[in-house]
């Protein structure tokens, strides 16, 4: 068979995988094929194992394929896009993977005009364009061979050294490592390389030492493992390819431990996901990985193609989370339990710099975070990206959780971002929260209010003495404002008319967020009687900022405002919370203790561990057992 000839037929498998997968695999193993095409045809085999995963990649590339490209290659040139890749190669890659529905001739005409009108290489380019080289280089034509070639050679060659932030250098010197070492093409000079594979190494002691700093990011998480993923399938170094596997995992393991039924769990740097499997580029990742097909139509419909497009990337790799990881991101495990992680500056300077609070139960998890900083910065900042407060309900229906948010407005209405002054105490499903303007608070502008934000769609509030009371799927949200005035809102604004709204205002606003399942209290008489038994100290309030409650679950939070910080003082049952060493992460699945260089995973389904070895990353099988106790 001659290579173009093969080269299509491996597409079309993409479709007829079921028959063709294996008779395909035993002729290219008689043969001396590529590394490339070899990579492919595993793929393939992996996906007649798995036909679920199959049918999910499919319908990824076939939403992304049906975009109008030459309509998109009129639209970029118009507006003087500066990224257009990441808005073409997608669609690109996804049409060569189904030749028998598009014009490939076309489809490469495209692909060359886009490389003589923008010829940068780039972090948004990377991730989708060297996928196409590796996965088609035998089927390339000759202009754009020569272009591949050219970006090994100087001055090109330079560029894939390019920084950015955390996601930027994931995708651009990870891709560009494996174009470097997996091409098979000298390369003009030499440093990027060494440069690139000293950095990949210094990225994972970094994260098994201190962890992250653009830590479960529902937006980028995606584009980081997209870079990786290219230096997991066509890197030709083995060592090069296991810390590819090994950062991975890493992020795989975070993001399992926190999903919350397609949603992107927890306390978040740079993101506020707020979908179910479909509105963020994390949990479209998580779907290809971990997702079911019994809405696998509307799942797919429902998605964003800036969504979908981050999502081909892992639709079309070899690489699989380790499987011991499927229970925990589908939550097949003892429930509930509690997480707690620290996490370092955003380039990962320092450690121990933001607070993770994290509940999980069979119908909801909420997530606070602490940031010690009182920045007024709205520009060349994450502040507004932050997630600080996340509350996910649990759809029974697997269609749509509801997500809750609560915090200040500096940087939007619906809660969103790390409000200068935001101030959290959390125990189980209870949290205190506290807004306390200062004069720099006040001289940079601070609004004056703090929301608590939720679907429109589970109507207004009933109101039991000071309680606001939402029945919310299978829970109870109760909420107990202060401030000069408390106002409920129908919608945020007229833009985000989806969301309500019950906001505090005036100079001091605290809140009381308490959740109890339905099961527990069948309905509304029997859940105010249990609030009625609850404990709300706040006579030193107005004055001091200490604030104090015993929740419906019996614990006893306290919490004394610090107006020059960040964090204030605060008490769980009794105990001072002291926020020194805490763990990278910490929790009955998930373990990894400060600056350890290991990271345990201990799942129903099988214990293992990654260490950091001075001769690189190595995986055991861990001797820990599961010591959880349900406590609520």
């Amino acid at each position: 068979m001659k290579v173009k000839t093969l080269a299509i037929a491996l597409s079309l498998c993409f479709l007829t995988y079921a028959d063709s997968v294996a008779p395909l695999q035993a002729r290219r193993l008689s043969q001396n094929y590529t590394s490339s095409e070899y990579l492919l045809s595993q793929n393939l085999s992996r996906m007649q194992a798995d036909p679920a995963f199959a049918q999910r990649s499919l319908a990824i590339r076939q939403k992304i394929a049906s975009q109008d490209l030459d309509e998109l290659g009129v639209w970029w040139q118009k507006r003087n896009i500066y990224d257009p890749h990441k808005y073409l190669l997608p669609v690109i890659l996804s049409r060569l993977t189904l030749p028998e529905q598009y014009d490939s001739h076309h489809t490469w005409k495209a692909l060359l005009k886009l490389e003589r009108k923008k010829s940068d290489l780039y972090h948004f380019r990377s991730i989708f364009d060297v996928r196409i080289f590796f996965l088609f280089r035998e089927i390339l034509p000759p202009n754009l061979e020569s272009s591949y070639h050219s970006m090994l050679q100087v001055p090109r060659v330079l560029e894939w050294d390019e920084g950015g932030t955390e996601n930027h250098a994931f995708m651009q010197r990870a891709s560009g490592l494996a174009l470097m070492n997996g091409s098979g093409w000298s390369i003009g000079d030499p440093r990027p390389l060494k440069k690139n594979e000293a950095w990949l190494r210094s990225q994972l002691n970094k994260l098994l030492t201190i962890g992250q700093g653009e830590f479960h990011s529902s937006t980028y998480y995606g584009y980081s493992i997209g870079g990786l993923l290219n230096l997991y399938d066509f890197g030709k170094t083995p060592e090069l390819r296991q810390i590819a596997k090994a950062i991975l995992d890493w992020l795989a393991v975070n993001m399992a431990v926190r999903l919350s039924w397609g949603t992107a769990g927890g306390a978040e740097s740079r993101g506020g996901d707020r979908g179910t499997w479909n509105k963020s580029e994390l949990a479209t990742v998580a779907w290809v990985w971990w997702g079911d097909n019994t809405n696998i139509k509307s799942v797919v419909e429902s998605m964003g193609n800036s969504k979908a497009r981050v999502a081909l990337l892992a639709s079309l790799s070899n690489y699989r989370p380790p499987a011991e990881l499927k229970a925990i991101a589908r939550k097949n495990i003892a429930l509930p339990f509690r997480l707690k992680a620290s996490h370092p500056s955003y380039y990962g300077r320092r450690n121990n710099q933001f607070w993770e609070t994290f509940y999980m139960t069979p119908n909801y998890s909420l997530g606070t975070l602490l940031n010690p900083r009182r920045s007024y910065q709205v520009k060349d900042t994450i502040n507004a990206q932050y997630a600080t407060y996340k509350l996910v309900v649990r759809d029974p229906q697997g269609k749509q959780n509801a997500v809750i948010s609560l915090g200040g407005t500096y940087h939007h209405p619906m809660a969103t971002g790390s409000s200068p002054g935001d101030q959290y105490i959390q125990e189980r499903g209870t949290v205190i929260y506290q807004l306390r303007l200062n004069d720099a608070d006040e001289n940079a502008g601070v609004p004056g209010r703090s929301h608590l934000v939720l679907p429109a769609g589970y109507g207004k509030p009933q109101q039991y003495g000071n309680w606001y009371i939402w029945q919310i799927e299978g829970i109870w949200l109760c909420a107990r404002p202060w401030g000069d005035t408390i106002n409920w809102q129908g919608k945020v604004s007229e833009r985000n008319e989806d969301y309500q709204v019950l906001a505090a205002l005036g100079k001091n606003t605290a809140w009381i967020t308490d959740l109890a399942s339905r099961a527990d209290y069948p309905d509304f008489a029997s859940l105010t009687r249990a609030l009625d038994h609850t404990q709300i100290d706040d006579t030193n309030w107005d004055k001091h900022g200490k604030l104090g409650y015993r929740s419906l679950a019996g614990d006893r939070l306290e919490m004394t405002y610090n107006s020059n910080s960040g964090v204030g003082r605060g008490k769980i049952n009794g105990s001072d919370r002291l926020l020194q060493d805490w763990p990278v992460v910490d929790s009955p699945y998930v373990q990894q203790k400060l600056n350890s260089g290991v990271l345990d995973v201990i799942s129903p389904t099988g214990q293992w561990r990654l260490r950091a070895t001075p001769t690189g990353p190595k995986w055991e099988e861990s001797s820990l057992k599961i010591k959880h106790k349900i406590d609520c």
